[in-house]
């Protein structure tokens, strides 16, 4: 006897929904489009990220010493040597923040992405088990995340053009560049166009990558759904699933560093996998162990390739704010 396995659809819906809560019942809710419903998982994670990246950076810039550096100290001034650089390329105006928020938005979007890198269904699981119905951990994948994110930095470019250039060259910008004082309702016109295609662009481009990136996986996941658990083995499914994971990873290891061909290659890549599946489809090994080793062995190669698009969607947010706060001060 077998338990039934959820269905793809039912699969990735439940993936794809956030923890929900309702600010004037304050109670939990599921898939609603309220103005006064917040994703409690997406503010969660992008506060607890924000806070890691504090307690990793902030203490090590207090303690810093002139000598011969510890290793993570190292590694802390070749991050800061690396946004500074980036920051006096795209930034040429002289000022005390940006380097440092620089540093603070690459860092913080970077913290975020990488959550796309866990497995798919690991926190959602522990969740589950404490009670909580749906868990997503991905905050770049959620639009109010990342346009909350551009729009902060929209408002700190209008904020920057005042301080630099004053309230007169700023109206006389919008009103009569590029056309001239004849074409002044033109001017504003492309003014605002421009303006808003900014927070626009810098928000939803993080949201639409990190989003297909965050479907790809659990489409990979859903691949393994057709495994049914023997029903005796169901209180175990939870310990079961986190055994198999570790078995996966051993997997990965065996081929990236194991010795010779035979612990290379065909222990990892043949006798395991043939091994675990057909232990998984014919019952005498946990469906729910079966589908989170396959998960892990699919979401490793995505996840190769997807860390260069997590490092460079970071990127690429970091030198656009810069460059916006850069083109906000100059003077046209």
């Amino acid at each position: 006897m077998t338990t039934e396995a959820p269905s793809s659809s039912s699969y990735i819906l439940h993936h794809l929904t956030y923890l929900q809560l309702d600010l004037r019942t304050w109670k939990i809710v599921e898939n609603s489009q309220n103005f006064w419903v917040v994703n409690i998982d997406s503010i969660f994670f992008s506060v607890l990220l924000g806070l890691v990246f504090i307690g990793l950076f902030w203490p090590m810039a207090r303690r810093a010493t002139h000598g011969v550096p510890a290793r993570w100290q190292n590694f802390v001034e070749v991050c800061t040597e690396f946004v500074d650089g980036q920051v006096k390329d795209a930034f040429h105006q002289k000022s005390k923040f940006v380097a440092p928020m620089a540093l603070l938005v690459f860092f913080w979007v970077l913290f975020m992405n990488i959550m796309d890198l866990l497995p798919v269904d690991s926190l959602p699981t522990a969740a589950e088990a404490m009670g909580i119905g749906h868990l997503r951990v991905l905050p770049s994948s959620d639009p109010n995340i990342t346009l909350s994110m551009s729009l902060t930095v929209f408002f700190l470019c209008f904020w920057y053009s005042f301080h630099c250039k004053g309230l007169k060259l700023v109206a006389r910008e919008a009103f009569f560049h590029p056309f001239g004082k004849w074409l002044l309702p033109v001017n504003f016109v492309l003014k605002v166009v421009e303006e808003l295609s900014k927070p626009l662009s810098l928000g939803l481009r993080l949201f639409g990558n990190m989003y297909a990136g965050e479907v790809i996986f659990i489409l990979l996941a859903a691949m393994t759904l057709h495994y049914s658990a023997p029903a005796h083995l169901a209180p175990l499914t939870g310990t079961a699933f986190f055994i198999f994971s570790a078995l996966a990873l051993v997997t990965v290891g065996l081929v990236a560093y194991g010795k010779g061909p035979w612990m290379r290659a065909w222990l990892p890549l043949l006798i395991l996998p043939a091994v675990i599946a057909a232990g998984s489809i014919f019952g005498f090994l946990p469906a729910i162990g079966g589908g989170a080793y396959f998960q892990i062995l699919f979401a490793t190669g995505w996840g190769i390739f997807h860390w260069l698009i997590i490092g460079l969607q970071a990127y690429i947010f970091m030198v656009l704010t810069v460059a916006y706060l850069s083109m906000a001060a100059e003077h046209h």
